[in-house]
């Protein structure tokens, strides 16, 4: 019975629909696939959506959730960033009618769904709030330009077309 041990009821297995969560806790959506996360990103719209603002927009398929707080060094438990990994794209779920075959946009917009989000979160009473307009707010994806350094700069297999110097 430390400090550390978890001090809340827990939540019985369920079939049915919903988040549960034990008594006095309450759950709350922060960020949906297309959500902006960015000032002056568009709105997500399956149905016009492009690979430009999937790139300021949140991924899909979220696997990976660290919080680090703000400011740097800090043990904040109110404000910090949010990184989130996006591991797939399912068709099915984000391109209307299902479709079999991919058209190119389709591709780029699943390409740039893939990766890492970075968003600033802080706390608003007892909601969480994403701060758009924060300078640390980024999608890192697969046309993400990026400097590799130590060990790995200038591997053989670090070189690609587009950087021969790997």
């Amino acid at each position: 019975a430390s400090s550390s041990d978890p001090t809340f009821t827990e939540v019985p297995r369920s079939s049915g629909e919903g988040i549960q969560v034990p008594p006095g806790y309450k759950a709350q959506v922060l960020l949906r696939q297309g959500d902006p996360i960015k000032a002056g990103a568009p709105e997500y719209n399956p149905a016009t959506q492009t690979g430009e603002q999937q790139e300021q927009q949140f991924g899909t398929d979220a696997d990976f959730i660290s919080f680090m707080p703000l400011p740097l060094g800090s043990k904040n438990s109110d404000r910090g960033l949010l990184g989130v990994n996006h591991e797939n794209h399912r068709a099915a779920l984000c391109f209307p009618g299902n479709p079999k075959q991919l058209t190119r946009e389709q591709c780029q917009i699943q390409m740039e769904a893939l990766g890492f989000s970075i968003v600033e979160i802080a706390r608003g009473g007892s909601q969480w709030l994403v701060l758009r307009d924060s300078s640390y707010n980024r999608r890192i994806s697969t046309n993400t330009e990026m400097r590799i350094s130590g060990r790995a700069a200038g591997s053989p297999r670090m070189r690609t077309n587009a950087d021969p110097t790997g």
